[in-house]
């Protein structure tokens, strides 16, 4: 990751070394550990899991690069995919499942980047698409992935954001899930990195750049827009009801809406730290979550924080640091439905000095933990918070290296911790200088740079 006044550029050693691959083969089944059950893994010897979505029955994995493709494995099994699916067989791709249906959305591209693809899928479609559409736009720099790409939690909707290379401009597509039929398309000049739906579709919350954009999915209106503190690794999440958002980037600010329209209820900042790339809303909308990190130092210090957003009051925060020359960048983030169960993903430092995968109560005490051998690139969590799961890459993300892994634990049952919200640990609202929107941004390459020495 490299920071610039406008934001952060991801920047990941994706290509094949000569670093050793894993073999591709279902879990093996580990004892019971204090902070969960690893229930199973499936490593690939050249793939990459850069996304994972758990729905009630099964995990969806988006894999990257040689071997891209989609697979779904069942919670109870033993990791083995019970089909997968792939137009290309290289390239990038993404997937996120309805989490009260038998319904998931795929986006993939080729590796050339000039073919992109939508795809409707059911547990039962064993490997062939209920339905597909090929984007008439494509942009070799800003591949599929799973950011770009959201189902609504009753399965009827699902809505994803390209880019053409061409125009420059940006356009949400919103599908009919059972159909493919398309029923919206909103266009814009200002670049789409992120899409997050409400429950029943009808609220597409847009990342664009620096700006969160609030979109009707059926006319295509402007409900409400706010501009955030930073573009580039970023991804804006949302409630179920569509009455809380959150929007990071060189800050932390969480929108409420007050009958009327959304106000901010929450500002966090600190200096040098990033928000972007790892924030949460519960789906009930009572509970945010940010996993923050330093990146002046390399992304080597951190921090996580939960609040209550009810009161506004901050529940607490872990602190995480680390030594090495590699970066623990925080990657992703996802929630159960109450907010009990917050889960962070990074890239993890070259020692491991914290997990890859943390899970925290609302209590911010760590309950459940990930160590994958490489980095982090995704995580999700069950509704009801029993799993969690977890998407890597076999070695670190600054290291040239093939391979990846997703990884499915179950957590302990343990009492509902009581929140209660500590008044005297809110967040100041202490301005700092933020980054200037800007009009017409360039789209920016994922760039791959030089090993380290």
């Amino acid at each position: 990751m490299r920071a610039t006044p406008q934001g952060v550029i991801q920047s990941t050693h994706l290509g094949n070394s000569k670093a050793p691959s894993v073999a591709a083969k279902p879990a093996e089944r580990r004892a019971l550990a204090p902070l969960g059950n690893t229930l199973w893994h499936y490593d690939d010897p050249t793939a990459i899991a850069d996304g994972v979505s758990i729905d009630a029955n099964n995990v969806w994995g988006a894999w990257l690069l040689s071997g891209a493709r989609l697979t779904i494995h069942a919670i109870t099994g033993n990791g083995t995919p019970a089909w997968s699916f792939s137009s290309f067989g290289s390239g990038n791709s993404g997937v996120a499942a309805a989490k009260g249906a038998d319904r998931s959305g795929f986006m993939e591209s080729n590796a050339a980047g000039n073919d992109f693809r939508q795809h409707g899928f059911r547990s039962t479609s064993n490997g062939t698409p209920d339905w597909s559409f090929p984007y008439p736009v494509s942009d070799p720099n800003l591949p599929a992935g799973s950011k770009k790409v959201a189902t609504s939690r009753d399965g009827s909707t699902i809505a994803a954001v390209v880019s053409d290379s061409v125009t420059q401009n940006s356009t949400l597509y919103v599908f009919d899930a059972d159909t493919g039929a398309v029923t919206l398309m909103w266009t814009d000049p200002l670049r789409m990195d992120g899409v997050a739906l409400t429950d029943n579709g009808s609220k597409a919350l847009v990342t664009q750049d620096n700006r969160a954009t609030l979109v009707d999915t059926s006319s295509g209106n402007i409900i409400f827009s706010v501009a955030g503190s930073g573009a580039g690794n970023i991804f804006y999440p949302i409630s179920g009801d569509g009455s809380v958002f959150a929007v990071g980037g060189f800050n932390f600010d969480v929108y409420a809406f007050n009958g009327t329209t959304y106000v901010q209820v929450i500002h966090l900042t600190r200096a040098s730290f990033w928000f972007g790339g790892a924030s949460t809303v519960s789906h009930d909308g009572s509970t945010v979550g940010t996993f923050g990190a330093n990146y002046v130092n390399g992304w080597l210090s951190g921090e996580v924080y939960l609040f209550d957003v009810p009161s506004h009051n901050m529940l607490g925060s872990y602190p995480v640091s680390g030594t090495g020359t590699y970066q623990g960048t925080p990657i992703g983030a996802g929630s159960n439905d109450n907010g009990t169960v917050m889960a962070f993903a990074s890239w993890g430092t070259q020692f491991h000095d914290w997990p890859e995968v943390m899970v925290f109560n609302r209590s911010v005490q760590l309950i459940g933990q990930i160590n994958f051998p490489g980095s982090a690139f995704s995580v999700d969590v069950s509704t009801d918070g029993q799993y969690v799961v977890g998407g890597a890459k076999a070695v670190h993300a600054n290291q040239f290296g093939s391979g990846g892994r997703i990884e499915l634990i179950q957590l302990q049952p343990s009492p509902t911790p009581t929140p209660t919200a500590t008044p005297t640990a809110t967040a100041t609202p202490t301005p700092t200088p933020t980054a200037m929107p800007r009009a017409t941004p360039t789209p920016r390459p994922r760039p791959t740079p030089a090993p380290r020495p």
